[in-house]
């Protein structure tokens, strides 16, 4: 992607989602790939996958923009957010502004020789802990378009938080201090990661940690970052 880049050296484009937690904990990867970028880069590599690799638009009201291509496997789905997005909380007036990235993204390799550019664990973990949060709300007050689609999505959202809090498995790598700040920002997304621990579903699906395990990792992860907040 660097040639479809804006400004060399300063990487636009980063990969979110469930392929950015598989660089972090391979235990699943993604149906779509979910890249965040601005205006321009989005565009041009629209474009690219228009003209050269055999992609077509497709609308999607859970993403900005989504370009898909049908191959024998299934269905390839590249989803779209842009840096100017305003990503406001389901039901709530704060926002989770993809300007968070800058100065938080790490290079990672979602396969061996295969680097992307990814958030930096703690601030994935924040933007996965919106996801979860959104999508609950939306479950909630009856407001999601395939409500069956959207608690398939929400299981597989706490279950790639399980993945980036697991203390075998580089969890222990959570930037406590970063994640405190962000907590006392959006003090209810403490409410949603302890919702987690309760979901025998989520915990038996993803399968590395039983339900003592994951309640013990989030009760002293929300005990250190909300200790932060003093």
């Amino acid at each position: 992607m660097g040639e479809h880049e804006e400004n060399e050296g300063r990487p636009t484009t980063v990969l979110v989602g469930g392929w950015a937690v598989y660089c972090y904990n391979q235990w699943y990867g993604s149906v779509d790939i979910d890249l965040v970028t601005n205006s321009r880069t989005r565009h041009s590599l629209m474009k690219y996958l228009r003209d050269e690799r055999g992609f077509v638009p497709q609308r999607d009201p859970m993403a900005s923009t989504t370009v898909v291509k049908n191959i024998k496997e299934g269905k390839i789905l590249i989803d779209f957010g842009s840096r100017e997005d305003i990503c406001r909380f389901e039901g709530r007036a704060e926002e989770c502004p993809f300007s968070l990235l800058d100065g938080r993204t790490e290079a990672r390799e979602v396969e061996a020789g295969f680097p992307v550019i990814v958030p930096e664990r703690t601030l994935l973990l924040i933007f996965k802990l919106k996801a979860a949060w959104d999508r609950s709300y939306r479950i909630g007050k009856g407001s999601s378009s395939n409500e069956e689609w959207e608690k398939g999505k929400l299981r597989k959202d706490r279950a790639d938080i399980l993945a980036l809090i697991d203390p075998n498995l580089g969890g222990t790598e959570i930037d406590i201090h970063y994640l405190g700040e962000r907590l006392n920002e959006f003090p209810f997304l403490a409410g949603t990661l302890r919702e987690i621990s309760t979901d025998l579903d989520t915990i038996r699906w993803y399968g590395k940690m039983d339900q003592k395990t994951a309640q013990d990792s989030i009760k002293k992860l929300l005990l250190l970052a909300l200790e932060e907040r003093k």
